[in-house]
């Protein structure tokens, strides 16, 4: 079973790996089988360089601070809202995102199933 502090170390590695611009760091939060939804919409991400390559994204990004609060957690399925800001290189457009993160993760803290919605500004 998951705690608040399991999940918690999580979401400062996955703060962590956007703000640093780490895409590598992004593969060693999930388990060997997972399955990522970057979108409800698109296919899920179930291989590292799948995901590796979804988020080499963060490499034309720029002064990311990401944030996030706590919202569930039951069993090893787990919610958070966050937020994160960023400069789109080479656009200087700021982003503004807001979302949901429902994460469910094995009993080594890693993930095997990430969904997340969020609008954008």
């Amino acid at each position: 079973m998951i705690t608040y502090q399991s999940f918690q170390e999580w979401l400062n590695r996955l703060k962590n790996v956007w703000e640093t611009r780490n895409p590598d760091g992004a593969i060693n939060l999930c388990a060997d089988k997972f399955l990522w939804f970057e979108t409800p919409f698109l296919k899920p991400y179930s291989t590292k360089e799948q995901l590796l390559k979804e988020w080499e994204t963060v490499l034309s990004q720029k002064d990311i601070s990401v944030s996030y609060k706590i919202l569930s957690i039951s069993g090893n399925s787990c919610i958070a809202h966050w937020h994160a800001t960023f400069i789109r290189i080479p656009s200087g457009i700021k982003a503004i995102l807001d979302g949901i993160y429902q994460v469910d993760l094995d009993d080594q803290g890693k993930c095997v199933e990430f969904h997340q919605w969020y609008n954008s500004k």
